[in-house]
């Protein structure tokens, strides 16, 4: 009888809660200027990085380089990321430009 009161007490105290690890995965980037060519869609975000403060541009044109549109903006140091709309926009090749004060930074082409 005393087997079998010692035998239940260690199985009551021995079972505890499963501890479970929640992992969030890590937030996944587009980074749109390592490639040349990069195909978007509607809405879609894509992020840069940036090694100065400074007023920074992001010009859409078409490949003859007359411009589409200009976004004037002071970027965070690191990595930054914008949302992009493209149904009013021609359908082809355009081109996305990232511009400080001084030199163009970056170019890539998209495509829709």
């Amino acid at each position: 009888m005393r087997k079998n009161l010692i035998f239940i007490l260690l199985i009551l105290f021995s079972c505890q809660k499963d501890e479970l690890q929640i992992i969030e995965p890590y937030p996944q980037y587009e980074m749109i200027f390592e490639e040349s060519k990069s195909k978007i869609s509607d809405g879609q975000e894509f992020s840069f990085e940036v090694t100065l403060s400074e007023e920074h541009t992001l010009i859409l044109s078409y490949q003859n380089n007359s411009i589409i549109t200009k976004e004037r903006f002071l970027p965070e140091i690191g990595l930054n990321t914008r949302r992009i709309y493209i149904n009013a926009l021609p359908r082809g090749e355009l081109n996305l430009t990232l511009k400080n004060s001084v030199e163009e930074k970056r170019t890539t082409v998209i495509i829709e």
